[in-house]
């Protein structure tokens, strides 16, 4: 498994992250065992296990994932936390409502999650790693802020153009391009 794991299929509506800890942290191999994190979003139908329930469906999930290396592993220790309707919405502009690394306001407050500004261009929970780190540069003082963050790849060429044709519109309507939510008010 790669260090984060983009998944869906195994609940109607229901997508999961799987992220394995121990590769973010740098195990030396010969290690027994593995800290893994599973993340579900749209889960509310889920809320209602208990749990047990809830930590044998992921063990489920992850043997299907995984194969027989998982299958043959044991669940140690599990610790659960349930966030009802605590889902991000973006909207069109709502970049510009976000904060900065560091605030504005108060010279001692540093701020990391998926709803800061960055220059990195990641989202979700990959972007509250990354502004975590650039918090945690700020906080000791470093000039790169962005030290010990991995660069994103190039864009591929059919996205690139998008960009490039949305920028292109964005400057011929003096800064702004049309949106769904333009048409539908």
């Amino acid at each position: 498994p790669y260090s984060a794991n983009a998944c869906w299929g195994f609940d109607a509506g229901v997508g999961m992250t799987v992220f394995d800890i121990t590769k973010l942290h740098g195990r030396k191999d010969g290690d027994p065992g593995s800290v893994l994190e599973v993340d579900f979003y749209y889960s509310n139908s889920l809320l209602g296990l208990s749990d047990d329930a809830l930590t044998k469906k992921v063990k489920s999930d992850l043997d299907t994932i995984f194969g027989q290396t998982c299958i043959e592993s044991k669940v140690i220790d599990a610790a659960i936390i349930r966030l009802p309707n605590a889902v991000n919405w973006y909207f069109p502009g709502s970049y510009s409502y976000m904060p900065e690394t560091r605030s504005n306001s108060l010279s001692n407050v540093y701020f990391a999650g998926d709803i800061v500004k960055s220059r990195h261009g990641s989202w979700s929970q990959e972007k509250a790693y990354v502004t975590g780190i650039e918090a945690a540069n700020a906080v000791l003082g470093k000039k790169d802020t962005m030290e010990g963050v991995l660069a994103l790849e190039p864009d591929e060429p059919h996205v690139a153009l998008g960009r490039e044709v949305v920028s292109t519109v964005q400057k011929l309507l003096g800064g702004k391009a049309p949106s769904l939510v333009d048409f539908l008010w």
